[in-house]
């Protein structure tokens, strides 16, 4: 079909001319007849629908190249963040044309430190227990274990595994995924899983029934791993249960992201993160 189409983009000058010589011949055939007017309008008419029709698959097949070109932006648009916190009425701009990534919520003070690698998804599972995702970035772009993974809407999952040129990420819809997230509005944390049922459904645990948390509210991550930054978008509760441990609530969250239909991820490294596991390391392995 993408031949089909080429063919007739690099020939669309020739197969016009085609078409037009022929209507030429066959308006000549009946110059003289009462069919002359009506022909003319006929050949206005065909021909104006030629040109929508290259028109309108030239814009088709731009419209990729746009996407990349806006994703490209967008990743920039996160390292520049820091530089527009102050003014709002640049922020309510970005938002206003598609940026809705949410970071107003992010530590400023990260963003410009981050590194982040604008990257593709080629394979999502969302439908097992274990579920990962495939991206066509590796160490030949910078990629490397632990780096988080988000999509412009919110969190996505975490790099495990990676070689030249492809990586894998640990995605969120994993029952062995775990993920400090908290209430945007206050400082009470919680861990994050999947229970393996629904794609568009996580539990949000171990968080205290003291917690100032209602259905609606905003999630965010904690800041305390070393894989996302403080404040970086999660997802929205759902629902609100007491858990089996009496001091604790069970909180249903549908995340910003919408798992079952993943393409733009960032992936993104905290540049002090190796620098914290590496002390981490030594401290435990001196207890």
């Amino acid at each position: 079909m993408q031949q089909i189409i080429e063919f007739f983009i690099r020939n669309k000058n020739f197969l016009l001319f085609l078409a037009l010589f022929s209507l030429g011949i066959s308006l000549t055939q009946n110059a003289h007849s009462g069919l002359y007017t009506r022909n003319i309008a006929s050949t206005n008419k065909i021909t104006g629908r030629v040109f929508t029709w290259f028109s309108d698959l030239q814009s088709y097949l731009a419209l990729r190249q746009q996407n990349e070109e806006l994703i490209a932006e967008n990743a920039q648009l996160l390292k520049r963040l820091n530089n527009i916190q102050s003014d709002t009425l640049a922020l309510d701009s970005l938002v206003k044309t598609g940026f809705k990534i949410g970071m107003a919520s992010v530590d400023s003070s990260e963003i410009d430190r981050l590194k982040i690698i604008q990257a593709h998804v080629i394979n999502n599972a969302y439908h097992r227990q274990k579920n990962t995702l495939t991206i066509d970035k590796g160490t030949l772009d910078g990629v490397a274990p632990d780096m988080g993974v988000a999509s412009p809407m919110g969190i996505v999952g975490i790099i495990t595994h990676v070689s030249e040129h492809f990586s894998v990420a640990q995605s969120i819809l994993n029952t062995s995924s775990r993920i400090v997230v908290k209430s945007k509005n206050s400082d009470h944390f919680g861990t994050l899983i999947w229970d393996g049922e629904k794609p568009d459904h996580l539990v949000l645990t171990e968080i205290p029934k003291i917690a100032s948390l209602s259905i609606g509210d905003s999630l965010v991550t904690d800041g305390k791993s070393t894989i996302f930054p403080r404040g970086w978008p999660v997802g929205t509760v759902t629902d609100i249960n007491p858990a089996k441990a009496q001091d604790y609530l069970d909180v249903s969250v549908r995340p910003h992201t919408d798992m079952s239909s993943l393409y733009h991820v960032y992936l993104i490294q905290r540049p002090e993160a190796t620098e914290i596991r590496q002390l981490e390391k030594r401290s435990q392995n001196e207890l």
